[in-house]
């Protein structure tokens, strides 16, 4: 069965050592994972009895015991230095051939990441995992690469060569008219050596010039180069990155006896360099998680279907790498090796100012911290425009992704999101990359921004932020449509305490009973036709409230987050114009006939499913005046109108051997990606998400599916900024110093004038904001 955490990953080749030169990284990439691919992992669940008391009350009714340890949080960052001749070579090639235009400041390297990676050391202390890094790559070549290798790991890595690298008899034939014999235990001294060419007069390749040290290439076998050459990739690196000093795993890491005794004194002199633990830092490059979702067939052509998705694989990948688009990168992340359900993602750029606490952006109670553009004017179009197929910036792939959310989900504006850090749950990134398969793929393969490949770019941060909203939206509705009106019949009694003799999955004269109640109508209203339903008063969002389940918990409250709206009040109000007042936000009419239809109009029996959809989705404004119907009639607290009775419960009548059932996802509802091609029905929710035979509680496995939804939106004291000159810089920096509330920041890079000095002005800035080094930097 699935677990919280993505798989580990394995070691690579000779990964301990470092580089010769420091702008470079020979590596084996790690190879996807097993199929199926990805693999949906349950989130974070409360124990029952807490989950219960939380979802149903708004009550904590278990201790710190019981709900065990804050979360760690795990941050990622896209980087790349632009300003590295082998990396621009590669640009400026895909970008000839392409034949477009794409502007070099959006890749320049400034040194940001070291002070951004500084800032949320320095402001989150004791509460990060694992920092990943994901850089960019590309093939090795022995002609050019083997200096990029210590003696050291050329030594263990024959080794590796033997046991890893496995030629088929073609390959074998192939290598052999091309002189080279595998099976020639004699090793030959590689074409290239820096001291070699230098006494020669020979050209030096170009992404040597940075080099600090000039070692000559060791004695190396041919199968070990053939492997290197066919299966190695070269990583760029941060100069400043020493890659000895990642793993606080590592027997050899300075501060691994901190890792095995945590309780260890510290030093003052190096406090800044942990609080009660400090992160371990991964790398990745785009080989390792450009990849393709697999969704393999019956067992007995699972094979044959794992090779064609592997061809098919190969061949996107062709097209997709080397990329050079942030969005296409950020689309994969969700597929790093060893990443953390719960993640922050960092461009280089964005910085934290001032300390935080995790729950500023996570927490099991309150679920994950959104933060929306409260502008009207700021909303994203649900647009499919070829106007905008190739816009350099973001508004392309905003309006594509809020096209394809409206797709599977009402149409509609949805807010923009704040420049700041985003929060990212893994088991959210791989629902969308399922559901909007084919859309990303397309996406993935548009190396630059302005290439008109697919339907445009996907705005994917934007994409997961907006999906949360609505996967929230959708099994709140579907929990108390098709979850319990849906089967009613099973537990509700009627007037005589006898049931009804309806039939589960349908509604029927139960189904009509739950909306009398719900509305508070009698039999004889029969003249009713609309409600207006008023918000009741809510007790969620109580500053003193919140703290006191946080402290209550073990857990640090928020720091540096004013919160606007939980999820636990229902769904989130839709941002209004400047001319409206707010209270319009706070009622609504449902409309019994318009609503509910033939159902209501002409007392018709429907299927649960069918008024899922119809409320859900047809007339979303049903929708969601409903969900503010039963937040009111659930008291200030708590969604108790939502759920189905502890006794009901669902028996999934399968016929297969639970034992030969390899994965069980956690609970979800369908991952197309239309709303229309969905089944929503309970027994096939059910037959995705149960054991052969297991009977389900529905309240339970209700509250568990929300689980993966709760939010909260917020917003944090931010400034964003793009960089232009000198003068512009130091108004900047002045403006930040003054206001000691300013919390994140996004910094970027659009200098226009006196680059270097401008330039200098930032590092000078950064340093005095965080002077402490990491325990991996380079002396």
């Amino acid at each position: 069965m699935p677990t919280t955490f993505f798989p580990e990953p394995p070691l690579r080749p000779a990964d301990t050592y470092n580089s010769p030169n420091p702008l470079y990284r020979p590596l084996r990439p790690l190879d996807q994972p097993g199929s199926p691919f990805p693999r949906l992992r349950p989130t974070r669940f409360l124990p029952p009895k807490c989950l219960e008391s939380w979802f149903a009350n708004g009550e904590i009714m278990c201790g710190r015991n019981e709900l065990g340890p804050e979360d760690m949080l795990d941050v990622t960052w896209l980087w790349v230095n632009g300003s590295d001749p082998r990396w621009q070579k590669d640009m400026i090639r895909v970008r000839t051939e392409k034949g477009i235009y794409s502007p070099e400041h959006h890749f320049r390297e400034n040194n940001e990441l070291l002070y951004s990676m500084r800032s949320v050391l320095q402001n989150l202390p004791g509460r990060l995992r694992t920092f990943h890094l994901i850089t960019s790559d590309t093939p090795f070549n022995s002609d050019e690469d083997l200096g990029l290798l210590s003696p050291r790991a050329i030594k263990e890595l024959e080794d590796a060569a033997d046991k890893e690298f496995k030629p088929t008899p073609e390959e074998k034939r192939l290598l052999l008219e091309a002189g080279i014999d595998l099976g020639n235990t004699h090793t030959v001294r590689s074409a290239f050596s820096l001291r070699a060419r230098k006494a020669a007069g020979a050209a030096m390749p170009d992404h040597y010039s940075h080099a600090q040290s000039e070692p000559d290439i060791p004695i190396v076998s041919d199968k070990l180069k053939v492997w290197l050459n066919s299966t190695w990739r070269v990583a760029q690196t941060p100069a400043w990155l020493s890659f000895d000093m990642i793993d606080l795993s590592s027997p050899k890491h300075p501060l691994h006896h901190l890792y095995t005794n945590p309780t260890e004194s510290k030093p003052a002199d190096a406090a800044h360099l942990y609080f009660n633990s400090h992160p371990s830092l991964k790398y990745a490059v785009h080989s390792e998680i450009f990849h393709l979702p697999t969704r393999l067939g019956p067992a007995k052509s699972a094979a044959a279907d794992l090779e064609k998705h592997l061809l098919k694989e190969r061949e996107w990948r062709q097209n997709a790498l080397p990329n050079f688009n942030s969005m296409a990168i950020e689309s994969r992340i969700g597929f790093l090796w060893g990443l953390g359900d719960i993640s922050l993602s960092f461009n280089d750029d964005f910085f934290i100012l001032k300390p935080h606490a995790v729950s500023d952006f996570f927490s099991p109670l309150y679920g994950t911290v959104i933060r929306f553009d409260q502008g009207f004017y700021q909303q994203v179009k649900p647009l499919l425009d070829k106007a905008w197929i190739n816009d350099a910036g973001e508004v392309g792939g905003l309006y594509h992704a809020n096209w394809l959310l409206s797709q599977r989900f009402p149409r509609r504006l949805r807010p923009y999101f704040a420049h700041v850090p985003k929060v990212i749950t893994r088991g959210l990134h791989h629902e969308a990359s399922l559901m909007f398969e084919d859309a990303l793929t397309a996406a993935g393969q548009r190396q630059f921004r302005e290439l008109p490949i697919g339907e445009g770019n996907v705005q994917m941060q934007w994409l997961l932020t907006s999906l949360r909203v609505e996967r929230w939206r959708e099994a709140l509705l579907w929990t108390w449509v098709v979850g319990k009106v849906g089967t009613a019949p099973k537990w509700q009694p009627g007037q005589t305490g006898q049931h009804l003799g309806g039939t589960v999955g349908v509604w029927g004269e139960e189904a009509r009973s739950e909306v009398e109640e719900l509305f508070g109508l009698n039999p004889e209203d029969t003249d009713v036709i609309k409600i207006e339903i008023h918000r009741g008063e809510r007790w969620t969002m109580e500053e003193e409230r919140m703290k006191s389940h946080f402290e209550g918990a073990g857990w640090e409250p928020p720091k540096a987050t004013e919160f606007l709206f939980s999820s636990l009040d229902g769904h989130l109000p839709p941002i209004l114009r400047p001319s409206q007042p707010a209270s319009m936000n706070d009622r609504c009419t449902f409309d019994l006939e318009r609503c509910l239809g033939s159902f209501w109009s002409r007392q018709e029996d429907i299927s649960a499913e069918d008024m899922f959809k119809r409320l859900a989705f047809a007339n979303p404004a049903c929708g969601d005046c409903l969900i503010m119907a039963l937040v009111t009639a659930s008291g200030p607290l708590g969604l108790s109108a939502v759920f189905p009775p502890p006794e009901a419960t669902f028996v999934n009548n399968a016929n297969a051997d639970p034992k030969t059932i390899e994965y069980l996802p956690p609970p979800h509802l369908p991952l197309t990606t239309t709303w229309q091609e969905a089944d929503f029905s309970l027994e096939n929710v059910m037959s995705e998400t149960s054991l052969p035979r297991e009977e389900v509680n529905l309240r339970e496995w209700s509250m568990k599916l929300l689980s993966r939804y709760v939010y909260m939106s917020g917003k944090s004291n931010s400034h964003f900024h793009m960089a232009k000159s000198p003068k512009h810089v130091k108004s900047v920096f002045k403006s930040i110093d003054s206001n000691k509330d300013v919390s994140l920041l996004g910094f970027n890079d659009d200098i226009e004038e006196d680059y270097e000095q401008t330039k200098e002005l930032m590092l000078q800035w950064f340093d005095s904001r965080w002077p402490d080094k990491m325990i991996w930097e380079r002396n």
